[in-house]
């Protein structure tokens, strides 16, 4: 297990290291636009209260751009954009990239049962996740949070960065089992993207529509970043979490434990 996880590090970390620098680019330039924008920033905030409700909404605008809070919300939802997606990836890519580039057949014969490669596989992603959500958060702080004079909720950029690092396991899990439950590469990637856009849309009818049934479809509305820096977290959507990524894990060891190479 050793060995397989400190392989899957080495795998791992050059496309960990680009999505971490596409993160860094994005608050750099979120750094400077703030710093450009800070002695207008009533004149911008009303500007945009004049657009349509929805437009907001797609735009990650939910508090006063006025406020740190507001500002920091609406940066958070931009990164989302990556973290997301690069987690859906690492669970569409995980195992599969080894069917995909012909090492399967290598790897899975090894004196070791494939539940262990995989489960190591698994734990790899989760460290490296839970790197990219406190890389983000650490950015946060200082390119956003410390300009703005803090944050009015203590402990706010910390619980936010937890939960983009729950959504993001959730949206890992959904991918590891398309991957181990279609048999073609291709056709895992399709799904999960379609169901990116499709949580993404759900969670904008959601807040949209102030529909509660929708929050519990997409991942995106069980750690709303604008709820979360006000009230915390909500213990539903916490076990929900762990339910949900626990059974999609299991079932993918499962799937790829059984499946044929």
């Amino acid at each position: 297990m050793k060995t397989l996880i400190k392989n899957e590090f080495r795998q791992t970390r050059k496309l960990l290291l680009i999505w971490l620098g596409i993160m860094l680019l994005l608050c750099g330039f979120c750094y400077f636009e703030l710093l450009s924008l800070q002695d207008s920033l009533d004149e911008m905030a009303a500007m945009v209260s004049q657009f349509p409700r929805l437009i907001m909404i797609m735009f990650g605008v939910k508090g006063d751009l006025t406020t740190s809070t507001g500002w920091y919300v609406c940066i958070y939802f931009w990164e989302g954009l990556l973290a997301f997606p690069y987690a859906m990836s690492l669970g569409l890519s995980c195992v599969a990239r080894e069917k995909k580039f012909g090492t399967s057949e290598y790897l899975f014969t090894k004196p070791v049962k494939r539940k262990t490669i995989v489960l190591a596989k698994v734990i790899v992603s989760a460290v490296n996740l839970l790197v990219f959500a406190l890389f983000s958060g650490v950015c946060n702080y200082f390119t956003i949070v410390l300009p703005l004079g803090g944050l009015d909720q203590p402990g706010a950029v910390l619980s936010t960065t937890m939960g983009m690092f729950f959504t993001q396991t959730l949206f890992f899990a959904l991918g590891l089992l398309f991957s181990s439950v279609l048999r073609s590469y291709k056709a895992a990637v399709r799904t999960g993207t379609i169901s990116m856009l499709a949580a993404y849309g759900l969670a904008f009818t959601a807040e949209y529509t102030g529909n509660h049934f929708l929050d519990y479809l997409t991942p995106l509305r069980y750690f709303d970043v604008y709820e979360v820096a006000l009230h915390g977290f909500h213990l539903p959507y916490l076990v929900l979490t762990i339910v949900v990524a626990g059974i999609c894990v299991a079932a993918a060891l499962d799937q790829w434990k059984r499946r044929e190479l």
